[in-house]
């Protein structure tokens, strides 16, 4: 299945992709025609909320499969296909059953940061009459969706169309000013000083009796005993587990190191911790490990047993355990 790519190209080429790209890209169902032709057993149809949007804005993808009652059907995981928006969310809705047939779907929330025309692949959906009685199964078939197009176009205003832009004024003479213009001016910024220097040791003063931040390695910790009140029987409670434990981790290293990893992806997380030198070799392997198991459960549809789940878990408290600040002792405190 081909990856999403950018293309350089404008509204024009858009325009002319179709009809039906654009009833499916902008999210809207397309119209229902009334008629006597049977129905295919299983429909399949991928939809965006939005085909346009600006950098930042959240678009909603979705893949909605309708299939008669008695049959299997598998809708693939898409997020690793996904390479040109960053995944903020994932999830599936419950089954739909009416009027003979089932409608299943799942969603995913993606931003997209960089200002460029792109297209989100097709979808190849496997399905196939359940197991008769006798146990005889029939062969997987597939129904693939059509291709999306996305256009992201820049928050500022194109060329030419800013209204607050003005034009320089005329040149005019400055004459010397008069002594007594430059004695105010002086007082004046001599008692603006002053004010500014009485704000600062207020805040100042005011400010010794906040408590100091929350360190990193203590929200960690409290976040990671909070997952584990999660509903490992859930399908879709343990990937959003393997989501969050994964923020988790990256908020800390964030925190901890100084490094903005919830803004990067999973391999310029990696590039950039070679550089730290406050991580150790065997530590850095730790987190390299813990990213990309995660990854794969996030990105590539691969169900984690109990055990995988348990060590998971362990690998995230173990990794923040290892890399909190030491505290000092009383005699390194006596000696600074």
């Amino acid at each position: 299945m081909a990856r999403i790519r950018r293309h350089g190209v404008g509204w024009r080429w858009l325009l002319s992709s179709g009809i039906v790209t654009l009833f499916v890209g902008c999210g809207q169902d397309p119209v229902v025609v009334e008629s006597d032709e049977p129905r295919d057993p299983v429909e399949v149809q991928a939809m965006v909320d939005r085909a346009v949007a600006t950098t930042g804005d959240l678009i909603t993808y979705r893949i909605r499969v309708d299939a008669e009652a008695g049959y299997e059907v598998e809708i693939p995981e898409a997020g690793a296909e996904i390479a040109g928006f960053r995944i903020v969310d994932v999830g599936q809705e419950e089954p739909v059953e009416k009027g003979g047939r089932v409608q299943r779907e799942r969603w995913y929330q993606l931003r997209a940061d960089l200002v460029g025309s792109y297209v989100l692949p097709p979808v190849e959906v496997g399905y196939r009459r359940a197991p008769a009685a006798d146990g005889e199964t029939d062969p997987w078939q597939t129904q693939v969706t059509s291709e999306i197009f996305v256009e992201v176009e820049s928050v500022l205003p194109a060329d030419g169309e800013a209204s607050d832009i003005r034009a320089l004024k005329p040149l005019r003479e400055v004459r010397p000013a008069t002594p007594w213009i430059l004695i105010v001016s002086l007082v004046f910024g001599v008692g603006l000083a002053a004010a500014a220097l009485i704000w600062y040791l207020r805040q100042r003063a005011s400010q010794r009796g906040l408590p100091p931040p929350i360190p990193a390695h203590v929200l960690a910790f409290e976040a990671l005993d909070r997952l584990r009140q999660t509903d490992f029987d859930d399908e879709e409670a343990v990937r959003r587990f393997y989501f969050q434990i994964s923020e988790v981790v990256r908020a800390y290293v964030e925190g901890r190191f100084r490094l903005n990893a919830t803004d990067l992806t999973t391999e310029e997380i990696l590039q950039s911790v070679t550089t730290l030198e406050e991580l150790a070799a065997d530590q850095n392997q730790e987190l390299q490990r813990f990213l990309v198991d995660t990854d794969q459960v996030k990105f590539a549809h691969r169900d984690p047993t109990r055990g995988d789940i348990e060590g998971t878990y362990e690998q995230a408290l173990g990794f923040v355990e290892a890399t909190r600040p030491v505290p000092a002792t009383v005699e390194e405190e006596q000696a600074a």
